[in-house]
């Protein structure tokens, strides 16, 4: 329902009921109304949404097809091209320790010796 994805795109915005009224041109009553589905969304409302979150896809917005940001995959895919590039920081610097510390044990076998 279309009244529900608008409230998503209100939690999505991190933003006060207030602020996020204010934002897309509607009182808080309005929004209250919005929220109870004593009123239904009107075409200006869905363009003034669409046009301060332009980072909301319309089809989802509309249809409630897709993801709900439309560059949600790329976000994807650079959250998991950070998380391996961080993994493999660490794995490198894990490396060095091990080097380091097979260093110190062939210096302690050879004082043993």
């Amino acid at each position: 329902m279309l009244e529900f994805r608008i409230l998503e795109v209100f939690n999505y915005s991190q933003l006060s009921r207030l602020e996020f009224a204010n934002k897309i041109g509607i009182s808080n009553a309005v929004l209250s109304h919005l929220s109870s589905g004593r009123n239904k969304a009107s075409t200006d409302l869905i363009i003034s949404i669409l046009s301060s979150f332009e980072d909301i896809s319309p089809e989802w917005l509309l249809f409630g097809h897709g993801d709900m940001l439309k560059s949600q995959k790329g976000q994807n895919i650079d959250m998991i091209k950070n998380d391996l590039l961080y993994r493999l920081n660490k794995i490198e610097d894990k490396k060095k320790e091990l080097e380091e510390l097979i260093v110190e044990f062939q210096l302690f076998i050879e004082n043993l010796k």
